[in-house]
């Protein structure tokens, strides 16, 4: 200690070396954001108003808790999360009870196994195939846990990430020289999922909601209703309704909202009532308001999503990429199949990140602190050697002196 000089110059200049500014751009659009969706559930889904505040609440801690974690934590035990996450989900599907055949607990924890998967990735580098070979099974577990749950959705982002990632750790040289065999073996691998699923008997289902979800009018009264009755009265949502518009008054009516419509199955101009699930919330605020309210909405999350992105490829510590490439990747599929379920096109149900859910709003602001910890910090932080390369073939020590040339 003493051999490094003065303690009160070794600071200051380390202090002027790194000085890291605080992110307020992305935690203040994210608190928007997440007060908005407060407000909407309230307002349009007549969610119970102490719920909705204690969610905000919960969600803006775990926003600053995460962005001030140490990511150089998930660096030193990235197995030890995806264990404890692997449990929890394994855990929940035994503790909890299913309704409408689905374990809801279940749902939000797999909402959380991209960013798991980029950890267990980061665990598995080493210049071997077994490495690799490695890397690619430890995603088969978070697989089964979801297909458990059941959430063909969760399934879909699960493989679409983890596809991603795996990628672009061999693109970072995490499994040594090569790369164009490692990616080559992953993109043949992906290939073959979808022929798996065929010949199990899942094809012809999932090519059936592709289509229903094209072509909503194949099936009016069974697995295209919904679609159709969305399809219908998006056709006379003006750019912007006015406020004495009786439609849009009728918007908020009910627990889950009731809206107001000539029957799509009789051509008659009566009324017919269609209750929609939390994740047609969205929807509600469209036709309630119109298009351009809905469009400065779907913009205001297009550019936090943008702007994490950017922040994101900025990253030169790997693990910090990879970490925050999934969080993106998650928000983004989300965001993605929310609009698409919200326009008619009725293929896999998703929540519109910050907007919909009191527990999905947590997670999401839980997962967005964690990529802005990443941003924080993560320039500096360096990538931990494969267990094979810790120990140098160099053993001795070398001294370094740090010391100030400032006159006191």
């Amino acid at each position: 200690m003493e051999e490094m000089g003065d303690p009160v110059s070794v600071g200051t200049e380390l202090d002027r070396l790194h000085r890291p500014r605080p992110q307020w751009g992305l935690p203040g659009l994210t608190s928007a954001l997440a007060c908005l969706g407060a407000l909407l559930r309230v307002w349009l889904a007549n969610d119970d108003p102490a719920k909705v505040l204690l969610a905000l609440i919960l969600g803006t801690a775990a926003l600053l808790g995460g962005y001030f974690l140490d990511i150089s934590f998930f660096a030193r035990h990235p197995r030890a999360v995806y264990t404890g996450a692997l449990a929890a989900g394994a855990l929940s599907l035994c503790l909890f009870p299913r309704v409408n055949n689905a374990v809801y607990y279940t749902l939000y924890i797999v909402l959380l196994y991209p960013v798991v998967y980029a950890l267990w990735l980061y665990s598995c580098r080493g210049n071997t195939w077994r490495r690799f070979v490695l890397a690619i099974a430890g995603g088969i577990p978070l697989a089964l846990v979801t297909m458990a749950a059941p959430s063909l959705f969760g399934l879909f982002r699960l493989l679409f990430c983890g596809l991603v990632l795996l990628l672009c750790a061999i693109q970072m040289g995490w499994f040594g020289p090569g790369r164009w065999k490692f990616a080559g073996t992953a993109l043949a691998l992906a290939a073959g999922i979808p022929s798996l699923f065929w010949g199990v008997g899942y094809g012809k289902a999932f090519a059936q909601r592709i289509y229903l979800a094209l072509h909503p009018e194949a099936d009016p009264k069974g697995a295209g209703y919904a679609g159709m009755v969305v399809k219908m009265f998006l056709q006379d949502v003006p750019a912007v309704r006015k406020w004495n518009d009786p439609f849009a008054a009728s918007v908020t009516m009910g627990t889950r909202g009731r809206l107001l419509y000539g029957s799509p199955l009789s051509g008659e101009k009566g009324y017919v009532e269609f209750s929609f699930g939390q994740e047609f919330m969205p929807l509600k605020l469209l036709a309630k308001f119109g298009w351009l309210v809905y469009l400065l909405l779907m913009a205001a999350i297009a550019v936090l999503l943008a702007w994490l992105m950017v922040c994101c490829l900025r990253q030169r510590q790997h693990l910090g990429r990879l970490t925050a490439l999934a969080v993106v990747l998650s928000l983004g599929m989300e965001t993605l199949f929310s609009t698409a379920l919200c326009l008619g096109f009725v293929f896999l149900p998703a929540h519109l990140p910050l907007m919909v859910g009191n527990i999905y709003t947590v997670l999401d602001m839980a997962l967005i602190g964690l990529a802005l910890s990443v941003f924080r910090g993560g320039w500096i932080l360096r990538d931990e050697l494969p267990a094979e390369k810790r120990r140098s073939i160099f053993p001795w020590r070398v001294k370094i002196s740090i010391t100030s040339t400032k006159e006191s």
